[in-house]
This record gives structure tokens, sequence and C-alpha cells, in this order.
């Protein structure tokens, strides 16, 4: 009785293995696609009432700030898509504009990222994000600076800007990559 009940499991294991394994296809691999988001932070800064006040407390409606890119070609043929995503808070009285400019070694202006970003005078967070036309995505490779042109624009009233506001511009952003990387 002992052997029938091991000579009955042993084809119930066989049939079990039999019917649950196929062959494997190792050419289901050259259609392997893996798609990644890739983000780098780009600029942060936070603008009180002094950076736009000179030694004699007169304004100064233009700041900038450069950074080097940080971008590698390295990925470029397998990008989708770019974005560049901006969140602004400003407590100031006044409103500001910020135009993003994209330099080459050389530091030639290459491309402008359109449309300016505009942040209304006491606004919470705001978060503008603008997408790279697909066409122009290239160009971001070529580039070796981005700059951040911040514009105070002029007060509905007449107001300047004084030393003893407690007022500040928060800025920062970011870019996502969005990658694709095919096999096929």
């Amino acid at each position: 009785m002992m052997k029938a009940l091991k000579i009955i499991l042993g084809i119930f294991a066989i049939l079990c293995f039999q019917g649950c394994t196929k062959p494997i296809d190792f050419d289901q691999i050259d259609a392997a696609e893996i798609k990644a988001n890739y983000i780098l932070t780009q600029a942060y800064f936070n603008l009180g009432s002094s950076n736009f006040l000179d030694e004699f407390g007169i304004e100064i409606p233009l700041q900038n700030d450069v950074i080097q890119a940080q971008i590698s070609g390295s990925s470029q043929k397998h990008i989708e898509k770019i974005e560049f995503t901006f969140v602004t808070q400003n407590s100031f009285d006044r409103a500001f504009n910020v135009q993003i400019v994209l330099f080459d070694v050389a530091q030639n202006p290459i491309y402008f990222i359109n449309p300016t970003i505009q942040i209304p005078a006491n606004s919470g967070e705001i978060t503008t994000t603008i997408e790279i036309p697909k066409e122009d995505i290239a160009v971001i490779f070529t580039t070796e600076y981005f700059s951040f042109f911040v514009q105070l624009l002029p007060s509905t009233d007449g107001s300047v800007i004084s030393l003893n506001d407690d007022a500040t511009l928060h800025f920062k952003s970011y870019v996502e990559l969005f990658l694709n990387y095919k096999t096929a």
C-alpha cells in the first residue's frame, strides 16, 4: 500500500510539473522598454527688500542669478519630454516677472523659456509648469548656463520698497526629464 501511494504521488508530481511549465522565450528582451523620470533641482532663492535696494535705498528693478547647467547630453536620445516647474510665493505688495534664458558656453543667449513667469503681489504658493516643445529639446543639451532674470514691476500706487519691509519673494525650480529606454 505504501509503495502504491508513492507511485501515485510520483505520477501526480510529474503531471503537475509537466503542465505548469512552458519554454522560456529569451527573444522577449528584444522588445524591452523602461520609462523613468529624473528630477534635477535647478534654483532656489529667497529675496528680501534689501535685494531690491541699492546702498542709497533706491529700487533696483532687475536681479539676475546664473547657474551652471546640470543636464548631460548622454541621455538625449532617450528624452521624450522636458518640463520646468517653478514654485513661487510673494509677500511683497509688488508683482514680479521672471524670465529664464539659456546660454551656451560662449555666454550667448540660445533659448528663452516662455512664457515669462508672472508672480502677482501678495500671492500664496503658485506652481507653474512649462513643457519644452519637442523640437526645442536638443537646445537644452547645448546649454551651459541658466539665467534667472527677476524683474520688480512698478507699483500701482507709486509706493516704493523700504529697507524695513518684511517681505520675501520665494522662488524654486526644478527640471523633470521623461526618459524612455528601448532595446528594439
